[in-house]
């Protein structure tokens, strides 16, 4: 079961890692529009999603309007590398443990935010339906009313 909800406050600035040491940060991110998907490994639905999430990055890898990244909440890191591998994913995973607990009042993954080129925090998923066939298209949609609204 998912929903999607229009969060009622911005989200905050971040400053993550990714597995290789690499900094992101969402002032250096300003001019995309974001498309941040909150994950761990011990997550059925997830799991289940994460297939979904590879597709989408293929989609949007090339486009400098927009970027997916993923948060990873696992308190370990350490096997993220071949987890990544043995699933053939490469979209960039940030790690984003402290900072999502920060964010949420109450840890459930998955959750997918979409972020508009100014940083203003538009869109909320929580929870994957690993039976909506039109997930993709669904995500695709709304992060083009949001490039749209902000006249991009």
């Amino acid at each position: 079961m998912s929903r999607w909800e229009r969060p009622d406050r911005e989200l905050p600035p971040f400053r993550l890692a990714n597995l290789e040491g690499k900094v992101w940060n969402l002032e250096k991110l300003a001019g995309k529009t974001l498309v941040l998907n909150v994950w761990a490994t011990w997550s059925a639905p997830c799991m289940l999603q994460l297939p979904f999430m590879q597709q989408l990055y293929d989609r949007f890898k090339d486009r400098k309007d927009v970027a997916v990244l993923t948060l990873n909440v696992d308190e370990d890191s350490h096997s993220l590398l071949e987890f990544l591998a043995e699933h053939s994913y490469t979209f960039p995973v940030l790690l984003g443990n402290v900072y999502v607990n920060q964010v949420v009042r109450f840890l459930s993954v998955p959750r997918l935010w979409i972020v508009d080129a100014k940083g203003k925090w538009q869109w909320e998923q929580e929870g994957f339906d690993a039976m909506d066939a039109g997930w993709i298209g669904d995500v695709e949609k709304r992060t083009s009313m949001v490039q749209e609204a902000a006249g991009g």
